[in-house]
């Protein structure tokens, strides 16, 4: 009968501790080992001819990336890549490029320039806006926020790497001695990421009427997009794919004010919650539920006066969370207080009101954030793609008015991107 034996093996200085199957006749063959996930460390094995330092680590950040269609009509993949300094001097990003794992790669998507500079956040700092880097000191690791985007769900390859071409800062005084080992530059391939064959959750609309816009949605550099919080051991893109729905009166002019950022989504004094277009409104229930959680008793806050002092688990201010399925938990955070109109452990349907929006929590105006993830804790849990199952599309709201770069009209199952527009179904056939 085989066993299990553990091998202890010393090269110089390194003590390894390794694993084989042992008979017990004294013949070893060697237990498979499970390959390694797309993205980790351990995906990247020695390709080089010669020994070399290569200074940059690329690994994937998040599970295999799902592919989720949107309001452009298109199949976007938002993954983050890990890129670790690990020369003694400063590096900064040339361009990256994603790029077919195979044979004869080709090049996919490319970032250089200021949309390279937007995407790339470095570990540790985190304003409230967050502010461009532009380089990674010795040691420090940068986050990458990738999208990539093809024009049918057939085009996306089982997986992709990328080739990150990077320069470095020239050698301090005390690093001459083992400047002329580390590269000035470098064209580094690796990051593999697996695609995941998973649909999107398609979900009911968590709210209805008309002129919604997706502020702060996928797939841009956005508040949502740039938090990516250490969490449960993890860097974790917390909001990859949430949304900030807003109301807007769409017959204003502008929509939004260019001098002072001003938008239409209120009528009257700007300083009373009431005024707001989205304040009040029912929030209803995506799918047939457990409702997990409710808090319902944190006040509102006045329009644009942000709380100081929240603990993490505050930051949504009233805040609804339901089991959809055993992997998927729906989160609808800042309602009005004591709106709840649901209670831990009642089974909700999909379309029935669970309460109204309103104003609590970290937020500057009436607004729904909603998110999907894998886990009951919002922040923690991964975040999940979904699509909504039926709208209106209208256009995109930009400071020059309501575009319309895809066909007006109904949409299914699509996850509604940044600053897109639509009307909600109401009444009982939504």
């Amino acid at each position: 009968m085989a066993r299990l034996c553990r091998l202890m093996v010393c090269i110089g200085s390194s003590v390894l501790l390794a694993a084989a199957g042992c008979s017990t006749g004294g013949d070893a063959t060697p237990t498979s080992a499970p390959p390694p996930r797309c993205g980790s460390a351990e995906q990247a094995g020695p390709t080089a001819s010669r020994d070399e330092i290569s200074p940059l680590v690329v690994t994937g950040v998040a599970p295999d990336p799902i592919p989720v269609k949107g309001t452009d009509g298109k199949y976007h993949v938002a993954y983050e890549l890990a890129v670790l300094n690990a020369a003694p001097r400063t590096t900064t990003l040339d361009k990256v490029e994603t790029l077919t794992d195979d044979a004869m790669p080709r090049v996919l998507t490319t970032l250089q320039g200021d949309e390279l500079v937007t995407r790339t956040l470095r570990v540790g700092s985190y304003p409230r806006e967050p502010s461009p880097v532009t380089s990674i000191p010795a040691g420090q690791t940068a986050i990458l926020l990738l999208d990539d985007v093809y024009d049918d769900r057939g085009a996306i390859p089982p997986t992709v790497t990328h080739r990150v071409e990077a320069s470095f800062a020239p050698p301090a005084a005390d690093q001459r001695e083992v400047a002329g080992v580390y590269p000035d530059q470098v064209s580094h391939i690796g990051g593999s990421i697996c695609h995941s064959s998973r649909e999107p959750l398609v979900i009911a609309p968590p709210l209805q009427g008309d002129s919604w816009v997706a502020f702060n949605a996928c797939c841009t550099a956005s508040p949502h997009r740039n938090a990516m919080l250490p969490l449960g051991g993890r860097i974790n893109g917390t909001e990859r794919f949430a949304v900030d729905w807003v109301r807007f009166d769409l017959s204003a002019q502008p929509l939004v004010d260019v001098q002072t950022g001003v938008a239409a989504t209120f009528s009257g004094d700007p300083t009373r919650n009431e005024n707001y277009l989205a304040y009040n409104q029912p929030l209803l229930a995506v799918a047939d539920a457990t409702v997990v959680s409710v808090v319902s008793d944190v006040p509102d806050q006045p329009p644009h006066v942000f709380p100081t002092g929240l603990r993490l688990d505050q930051y949504g201010g009233n805040q609804i969370i339901l089991e959809l399925d055993a992997a998927t938990y729906a989160f609808y955070a800042h309602l009005k207080p004591g709106s709840a109109s649901v209670r831990a452990g009642d089974r909700v349907t999909k379309g029935q009101q669970i309460g109204n929006l309103g104003n609590s929590g970290n937020s500057s105006e009436a607004h729904l954030h909603f998110h999907l993830m894998n886990s009951p804790l919002p922040l923690t849990g991964e975040n999940l793609p979904f699509q909504i199952d039926r709208f209106e599309f209208l256009g995109t709201v930009t400071l020059d008015g309501l575009k319309t770069s895809s066909p007006q009209g109904p949409r299914t199952n699509e996850l509604p991107l940044a600053e897109s527009t639509a009307n909600y179904p109401v009444g009982p056939d939504r």
